[in-house]
């Protein structure tokens, strides 16, 4: 094989070679900026939902320390919103957010509560309802990526 084969050859073989490595970091680093794009957008999507659900819970429990009966139009949207949650969530998440409807349900059928009897219940963990569901989805969304 004479030199100027041998060259052309060679430089036939560095084209190839640098196109395809230059076609397979593209082909990576676009992957890689779609795979955060979405991550980002479910991130959002989900603290969108979770942020709606925590809102109706404080509503309805709001309501609940001032009735004694049940709000039923917030409930049903509450109970809306938790079918949106099993749908994406997590089960630490979906528990969570079972855990703060059934208690504020629970809370609206009693009677109504004193200050006094709304501070002590600041003090009581289980009665901490969004906190424990804030907790939970930000867990999640943090092993989200």
């Amino acid at each position: 094989m004479d030199s100027g084969t041998l060259s052309t050859l060679a430089g036939l073989a560095g084209a190839i070679i640098g196109g395809a490595t230059s076609l397979a970091t593209t082909w990576l680093t676009t992957t890689a900026q779609a795979r955060a794009a979405r991550i980002a957008a479910e991130r959002a999507a989900r603290q969108d939902l979770y942020g709606r659900y925590m809102d109706q819970i404080a509503a309805l429990y709001a309501g609940a320390i001032q009735s004694e009966t049940v709000d039923f139009d917030k409930t049903v949207s509450a109970f809306a919103l938790k079918g949106r949650i099993v749908l994406t969530a997590s089960a630490p998440v979906v528990q969570a957010a079972e855990r703060a409807l059934k208690f504020v349900v629970d809370l609206s059928m009693g009677p109504p509560r004193s200050a006094a009897e709304m501070r002590a219940m600041m003090e009581e963990n289980e009665a901490n309802v969004i906190d424990l569901f804030a907790r939970a989805c930000r867990a999640e969304i943090l092993a989200l990526g």
